[in-house]
């Protein structure tokens, strides 16, 4: 049966039914479209997160090996002086 005798069946069997079981029908089936939407959004909203979020790992691991930034507070760009003692005492 191709899908345009399944239509034209779907659509006859619809025309047959009462008003009430119509409205019925329809309001079910646009929930159900509705929520399908919803679901299909969702995962691609779920996986575009997941790569931006597996990004700004690797974004994150690869700038803290090279040391603070220049958005990096002055202090955090001073380094320890080599003979491991302090200035601040």
């Amino acid at each position: 049966m191709s899908t345009d005798d399944s239509y034209d069946r779907v659509r006859h069997d619809f025309e047959e039914l009462e008003v009430e079981k119509q409205a019925q029908f329809l309001i079910e089936a646009s929930a159900s479209t509705l929520a399908k939407g919803i679901e299909q959004v969702g995962q691609v909203l779920a996986d575009e997160l997941g790569d931006v979020m597996h990004r700004a790992d690797r974004s994150s691991a690869s700038s803290s090996r090279a040391g603070p930034g220049p958005a990096e507070p002055e202090t955090a760009q001073r380094q320890a002086p080599k003979n491991g003692s302090s200035t601040d005492t």
